[in-house]
Order: C-alpha cells, then sequence, then structure tokens
C-alpha cells in the first residue's frame, strides 16, 4: 500500500521518498511516475510538475528559462517548440554543472540576468528568455513570440505586459555577441504590442517584409458619439483598407457567423474594404493576401488623388 503523506501529487527525491514511507520497489512501480533519474511524482504529468523536477534536480542555483519559462506564463509559442520531446529548459550559474540528464536543457552565461517567478516559480525574466529563443528561432517565430509577450490586455484582468516594448528593446541593445543576437535584431524592430493572437502577428509579418506600409493594429470604428464599436486586427485609415485574420470561428457557431456578417456589413457600408486572411494563405507566405493588400492601396490611394 502507497504511504499517505504529503507527497501527494508532489515532486520529491528518492530520498526524500524514502524517508517518508516508500519503499524501493514502489519507486519502481505504478505507486510513483519517474520524471527523471531519483526524480519522482505521485501526480499527473504536466509541463509544471516537469519544470518542477528539473529545478529540484538543479538544485537553488538554477532557474527556468528560454521557451519553458515562456509557455509557463501562457506565451503562445509556435507549435514544434511545444513537442511532448522539448526539454526542460533551465539556466544555471557558469560555475554550476547542472543536471546531465535527458529532458533537461542546461544554458548559462558569464554574467548574473535579471530573474522572476512565474507560478511561483523561479525564472529568468522573460526578455532574456525571448533573447534565448533566438538561437533557434526563425525570423517570423521570433517575431510571434515577441507579439505574444505584449498581447493586448483584456478585461477583467487587464493585466499588464508580461514585458514591454522598452525592456525587450534594451534586452537586446544590452546583449553582447551570442547566438541568435542578429536574428533578435531584427526581431525587435517588428515586434508590436497590442496584438490579439499569433495569426495576425504572422500576417502583418507578410505584408510589411512584402514591402507594404505597416498597419496600425487593432484600430478603433468609432460611432457618432466617439465610441468604439469596431477593432480591425489591421487597417489603413487613410485608404480605409483593413486585414484581418479569419480563424474559422464562425464555421462551428452560426451566431458569431451573423454577427461577422453584419460587423462586416456596416464596415462596407461607411466605406472600408475588408481583406480576409486565413490558415490556406499560410503555404505560401499569404502572396495572395499580399498581393489583395497592395492593389487596394493603390486603387484606393489614386482615387483619393483624383478626388
Amino acid at each position: 500500500m502507497r504511504p499517505r503523506t504529503t507527497m501527494e501529487q508532489a515532486v520529491f527525491s528518492r530520498k526524500s521518498g524514502l524517508a517518508a514511507g516508500f519503499t524501493p520497489k514502489q519507486l519502481r512501480g505504478p505507486s510513483a511516475t519517474r520524471l527523471l533519474r531519483g526524480i519522482y511524482t505521485t501526480g499527473d504529468v504536466d509541463l509544471i510538475v516537469r519544470s518542477q523536477a528539473a529545478l529540484l534536480a538543479s538544485g537553488p542555483p538554477a532557474c527556468l528559462c528560454e521557451a519553458t519559462a515562456m509557455s509557463l506564463a501562457g506565451v503562445e509559442l509556435p507549435d514544434r517548440f511545444t513537442q511532448p520531446d522539448e526539454p526542460v529548459h533551465i539556466h544555471v550559474t557558469p560555475e554550476f554543472c547542472g543536471p546531465q540528464r535527458a529532458g533537461v536543457r542546461c544554458h548559462r552565461t558569464a554574467s548574473e540576468l535579471p530573474t522572476g517567478t512565474v507560478l511561483s516559480l523561479p525564472t529568468l525574466n522573460l526578455a532574456e528568455c525571448w533573447l534565448q529563443l533566438a538561437a533557434r528561432a526563425t525570423l517570423l517565430e521570433l517575431v510571434v513570440v515577441g507579439d505574444g509577450l505584449m498581447r493586448r490586455p483584456r478585461p477583467p484582468k487587464n493585466q499588464p505586459f508580461l514585458v514591454t516594448p522598452a525592456a525587450l528593446v534594451e534586452a537586446v541593445q544590452s546583449s553582447g555577441r551570442r547566438p541568435g543576437i542578429r536574428t533578435a535584431r531584427a526581431a525587435v524592430a517588428l515586434v508590436r504590442p497590442g496584438t490579439d493572437s499569433p495569426m495576425e502577428s504572422v500576417t502583418r509579418f507578410h505584408l510589411v517584409r512584402a514591402g507594404l506600409p505597416e498597419p496600425r493594429i487593432n484600430y478603433p470604428i468609432l460611432d457618432d458619439t466617439g465610441w468604439p464599436i469596431f477593432f480591425l486586427d489591421m487597417a489603413y485609415p487613410d485608404q480605409r483598407v483593413a486585414v484581418e485574420y479569419d480563424g474559422g470561428i464562425h464555421v462551428r457557431d452560426t451566431r458569431i457567423m451573423a454577427k461577422d456578417i453584419k460587423r462586416r456589413r456596416r464596415l462596407e457600408d461607411i466605406g472600408w474594404r475588408l481583406v480576409t486572411a486565413s490558415a490556406l494563405d499560410l503555404p505560401n507566405d499569404m502572396t495572395d493576401v499580399v498581393a489583395s493588400v497592395r492593389m487596394e492601396l493603390a486603387v484606393r490611394s489614386s482615387q483619393t488623388h483624383t478626388h
């Protein structure tokens, strides 16, 4: 019979488990799940539990970093950074060896770095975590994650950005030579606060990289009293051209579909042209969407000059 201890749902070492009443046989059997060599849990295994195990194996000098810290903070990461085989990333001081275990990736730097906490677990500052990711991320991926660190606050939480634009710029400017720093420098110039989703970031990235003007983000459409009634994902107000990403949610909800149709009709009634992007546009880098936006901007600009 498994010991009834305070270790239910906890992460513990072999030494602590034996002291609490587990037998070696129980630690090898279904009573406990082995997370790392000498580290166990009695509960379900998720990223939090795996992170606790990595920290326990590493000791007090260690903290979580890179993709692990950002995932725990709720930042939406590209799928390849959240796969089941993605290791737990920890940062250790230069003199500390760290755990040489499968499933744990150690990062070391020669200088002290600012730290914080996420879900009561020690982490590096999230701006530094973003910089670490630059060593293996593409420019587009880094822009998407940077936007995710500064997602638009939503009531009732109305929480501040996880990382401010100034903090991200400061992290890049104060960083010396390191893997991915060129990508980080290019990305920080393209990251924007206040976006709503990764796919909006992807759409904006392709528009700008194609040489089009950068659109305004979450542009408000006001009623006669000056109150915002709609927010456009991306907008060129002078030409009244909007670009929006359609995630297809309305396909499963007729109420949302009806609301979207009414919204689009009202926008068109006041002279806006909406260009819609979707996941089907991604394989070709949104070439068709870029072409449509380019054409609409040219047409609207010529009409403005004519009048």
